[in-house]
């Protein structure tokens, strides 16, 4: 056997072995944008649908045309405490759970029907103590806000203005 086409084979072999665990583990890859925060593709899809339901498009573009779900988990990763962060994270994987036992499928695999539902009963337990509880309700609160100081809102909906109103000096000449 020739020493080139035995080198060249080998190095196609080795690249193969270097390259299989990424394919192995397509589904838990990590979004690396959010240093403080752990949180991999598949959620990040999760907190969109999320962000679809909780604010839909209509005739104006809703939280997910707008891109709130990923201010969240930018506000969630550069303001919030670590203890925050964890429980937002925390919460989020038990959600993600719940909805497994639940349906068994993920959240993002249930019908648009059953994702409404889902949402609906978190809303409804408004006053939850728990992680679950924590991630919902620092999730909507962060959208909301994505959403209302967005450039979309503040200059179609809300008409925003510089200075409303007439100035007045208190300063005499």
């Amino acid at each position: 056997m020739n020493r080139r086409i035995a080198l060249k084979q080998f190095i196609i072999f080795s690249a193969g072995v270097a390259f299989l665990p990424s394919c192995l583990n397509e589904e838990k890859k990590k979004v690396t944008a959010y240093n403080n925060i752990p949180v991999e593709e598949s959620e990040l899809s999760v907190l969109a649908s999320m962000a679809t339901i909780i604010l839909p498009s209509t005739h104006t573009p809703g939280a997910k045309e707008i891109d709130a779900h990923l201010f969240a988990l930018k506000m969630m990763n550069d303001c919030y405490k670590k203890e925050d962060r964890e429980k937002f994270i925390n919460g989020l994987k038990l959600f993600e759970s719940n909805v497994q036992n639940q349906y068994n499928k993920s959240f993002t695999a249930c019908s648009a029907q059953d994702q409404q539902t889902i949402v609906a009963a978190l809303n409804a337990q408004k006053d939850a103590k728990d992680d679950a509880g924590y991630f919902y309700t620092a999730f909507k609160q962060l959208i909301l806000k994505a959403y209302t100081s967005s450039e979309y809102y503040l200059t179609n909906i809300e008409g925003y203005k510089l200075v409303p109103g007439k100035f007045i000096s208190s300063i005499h000449i």
